[in-house]
């Protein structure tokens, strides 16, 4: 009997080891994944806005200047 108990009592000991293993390696990989997620969107940030932001700007400009030589096709009737 102590025998069988002492068996049970060992595969417990391992299963809850495994356990606590397993639990330890997903939460690094959590954490990993965390840190990445964040350095990945704080860059998108930091890089993206201004980029779109001076974009738009270009695009403004673009149809102003072909906005003006419309209107200078047309003063000088071409």
């Amino acid at each position: 009997m102590a025998a069988s108990a002492m068996k049970t009592v060992l595969d417990f000991a391992e299963k809850a080891a495994s356990a606590s293993a397993t639990a330890t390696v997903v939460g690094k990989v959590l954490r990993i994944t965390g840190k990445a997620a964040w350095v990945v969107g704080t860059t998108g940030i930091v890089l993206g806005v201004p980029l779109i932001w001076a974009m738009g700007r270009e695009q403004t400009q673009l149809e102003y200047e072909s906005l003006l030589e419309a209107e200078q096709r047309t003063l000088l009737g071409l």
